[in-house]
């Protein structure tokens, strides 16, 4: 087995003298604006569930860890239409 390359090996001086940024460094990111996140970005909606207690399909009632999103509800691999997908 090849011997792993340790993360100390990748270190510079200034980042083992206490993680101190350079003038340079610091200077260049004064100068740029804060990220805003805009407000009219809808958050992505979930296609999929997972639970590994297990959870009741809302077509067959059979209990799976797995479902899909399907006409508001969650549904199992069997139920899922996944043709109209």
């Amino acid at each position: 087995m090849s011997e792993d390359t340790s993360l100390d090996q990748f270190r510079t001086d200034e980042s083992a003298a206490g993680g101190e940024a350079s003038e340079r460094e610091t200077a260049a990111t004064d100068d740029q604006p804060e990220a805003t996140a805009p407000d009219d970005i809808e958050p992505a909606a979930t296609t999929y569930a997972w639970d590994g207690a297990s959870a009741a399909c809302d077509e067959c009632d059979e209990p799976v860890e797995r479902r899909w999103q399907q006409d508001g509800g969650l549904v199992c691999v069997e139920c899922k239409d996944w043709e109209r997908a």
